[in-house]
């Protein structure tokens, strides 16, 4: 018989109502809380969020209630829905057990806990009780879901966020298990979509699914006792190759959270993190060979077949694309030295030197898989051939930095927080947000974080699109 995981998932989750977090999950949760909020503000003026909010009309951002970060009265089930897709659509969040944990889980915390006027050390149980959820789920298979054309995040997000308003509504463990039995039924996102707005509405509507799936629970809502582990549920459904774990007694049971043991990987630049290895690579050649880029005859850049499926976008023509384009993501960081807001822009995306560069580009698969990654090449490198025949070749990146393994320091991070509030033109926030967020277990009432943020009132001006694309 399989481990109950069902059961013993909503009694961990619940025991995280009122549990005393170790310095080193508090400092986790912290950091992850805080790049995803970074992103999120970013992420407001995106395409994606403009056309959700566009198609909620009257139930957006001029209606009543407000994107749960800015007016009072939010209603969580939307709050969570825009705030989740705001925090994915510039694709610069956090990276965690297959997919992009705080994406979801934060938004659906945070519109949980405005609306219930939650202190700070009850957000940041939530998100350890939310990564402890998702994590345990996802840890049970073999193979990455997108080996099924699955997107996790949308796939394992409900359960994660679920998990974490189920430890604001202070469900017992009945209860909870009932979230997360409801959660797994809401799962959704094809790897089709990616290199499109509809990529970081998966992570909103997960978010969306994990608040109603708590409130459904803690409503008397019933649902299957084993909906995770049973022949019919979640992991045997979706499992791509069959290679799950349902024996192995869950991770918490030796007395430790799963965020002590792994951190969420922090992205450096605003595209796939299947590129980043490749875009270390590439800032590592150009910093000891700095060649003059029409002096660059060929490209090659190596990495995994999975990566490379991912990566589906060859000649990226706008910023959605360029995300999922390995072409764009070394071709930018040869010729610029960084990837980041400005080189996805529509004058850096139509420069002809970019462009010229992004042709000259060939995709090569390593066979060589890592042992550890599911998915993953054991390295990445670029190497180039230049006009008089040179070849130079990038040290091979086995961890981008950033990744929990190759961690960044904390005044990095505080500086993305800074880049992600400016790109929203609220630069003059960014300081009194860090000092809130680097004390968030003290506050008593963590919808003081509003104060940062921008009302509704206020977003429409902060969407940079032309006027006919704006919500109305």
């Amino acid at each position: 018989m399989p481990v109950p995981l069902t059961r013993r998932l909503g009694e961990i989750v619940a025991g995280a109502v009122d549990a005393a977090l170790p310095p080193a999950v508090l400092a986790r949760a912290r950091a992850g809380i805080l790049d995803t909020l970074g992103c999120l503000v970013a992420g407001f003026g995106e395409p994606a969020v403009c056309s959700l909010s566009a198609a909620l009309g009257a139930e957006g951002l001029d209606g009543p209630c407000s994107l749960g970060l800015g007016v009072e009265g939010a209603q969580p089930l939307r709050a969570a829905l825009v705030n989740g897709t705001a925090a994915h659509a510039l694709d610069f969040d956090d990276v965690a057990f297959g997919g992009h944990i705080g994406a979801v889980v934060v938004p659906a915390a945070l519109a949980v806990a405005e609306a219930r006027g939650a202190s700070g050390l009850d957000l940041l149980r939530a998100y350890v009780a939310g990564y402890e959820a998702w994590a345990e789920v996802a840890s049970r298979e073999g193979s990455m879901y997108h080996v099924k054309g699955l997107h996790p995040t949308g796939l394992l997000g409900p359960i994660g966020a679920a998990a974490a308003c189920s430890v604001l509504l202070r469900l017992d463990a009945d209860a909870t298990a009932r979230a997360l039995a409801i959660a797994a039924s809401q799962g959704a996102g094809l790897l089709a979509n990616f290199g499109t707005p509809t990529k970081p509405f998966h992570a909103g509507r997960a978010a969306q699914s994990g608040v109603l799936a708590a409130q459904l629970a803690a409503a008397g809502h019933g649902a299957a006792a084993d909906a995770l582990e049973t022949e019919t549920g979640f992991l045997r459904a979706y499992t791509p190759r069959g290679e799950i774990d349902l024996d192995r007694a869950p991770h918490h049971d030796g007395g430790a959270w799963r965020l002590e043991a792994v951190a969420p990987s922090v992205k450096r630049y605003p595209v796939c993190y299947a590129a980043h290895r490749a875009i270390d690579a590439a800032l590592e050649l150009r910093a000891r060979h700095p060649v003059p880029s029409e002096r660059i005859a060929s490209i090659e850049v190596t990495q995994s077949a999975r990566h490379g499926s991912i990566l589906r976008c060859h000649a990226p023509e706008t910023a959605a694309e360029a995300r999922f384009s390995v072409e764009f993501a070394v071709a930018s960081a040869l010729l610029h030295g960084w990837v980041g807001f400005a080189e996805t822009a529509p004058d850096r995306l139509r420069d002809p030197a970019l462009r010229r560069l992004m042709a000259l580009t060939t995709r090569l698969v390593s066979n060589d898989a890592d042992p550890v990654l599911d998915g993953f090449a054991r390295a990445d490198h670029v190497a180039l051939t230049l006009d008089d025949g040179t070849r130079l070749r990038s040290a091979e990146v086995t961890r981008a930095l950033g990744h929990a393994d190759n961690p960044i320091e904390a005044g990095a991070l505080a500086r993305k927080f800074t880049d992600c509030l400016t790109q929203a033109r609220r630069p003059t926030e960014a300081v009194h947000l860090l000092g809130l967020l680097a004390r968030l277990e003290t506050l008593a009432d963590c919808r003081v974080l509003r104060m940062g943020f921008p009302a509704a009132s206020e977003m429409l001006d902060l969407i940079p699109v032309s006027p006919e694309r704006r919500p109305r």
